[in-house]
């Protein structure tokens, strides 16, 4: 029932965020009664951690695939953008962003979590940043940190800004055109 629980919380906060997701709605959208649901998570705090535990275990991996492909740094970029747009498309955007959002109400706790886990992103994509200029496939400016910083943002920027237009086609192309623009093939 926990993993029913967390995958019914990871949809709503994912469209609606966290701060407008009620035990109520969670438990109805599992159903059960709301004092059923205290059994399995006891607190907001506890759901938000788990939350964020979850995003790392689940998500983390799917990165770390496309960091260890062998592969040249562009596509690993592209393979990345297709988790996001795929994330998109099945109207479940980036968790951490959907967090993040309401990253003033968090505790410090769930905070501190929340900024490990968008470490974590940060450094599998610093390391096809770090490969590709070091295979030459890659140029940008800075360091591959902060270019891992800017592409993550920008992946999560692009849903949104995807979601509000209503535009989840375009995701693709712009995604596209970022890569391509810092790409040496």
């Amino acid at each position: 029932m926990k993993e029913k629980i967390l995958e019914a919380a990871e949809s709503l906060v994912q469209s609606r965020g966290l701060n407008a997701v009620t035990f109520q709605d969670l438990a109805d959208a599992v159903g059960l009664r709301k004092p059923s649901l205290f059994h399995h998570v006891k607190n907001k705090e506890e759901l938000t951690l788990a939350l964020i535990d979850r995003c790392s275990t689940k998500h983390g991996p799917r990165y770390a695939a496309v960091v260890e492909r062998d592969a040249r740094a562009p596509e690993k970029l592209r393979a990345v953008a297709k988790i996001f747009e795929d994330g998109l498309k099945e109207g479940r955007p980036c968790l951490m962003a959907a967090l993040g959002g309401g990253m003033d109400s968090l505790s410090e706790d769930a905070a501190g979590e929340l900024r490990k886990a968008a470490e974590g992103a940060i450094g599998r994509f610093e390391m096809i940043f770090a490969q590709g200029l070091e295979e030459g496939s890659l140029d940008f400016e800075g360091d591959a940190k902060h270019a891992a910083m800017t592409f993550f943002a920008m992946l999560q920027g692009l849903q949104s800004l995807c979601r509000a237009k209503g535009e989840p086609r375009a995701f693709k192309k712009a995604a596209a055109t970022f890569i391509d623009s810092i790409a040496v093939e």
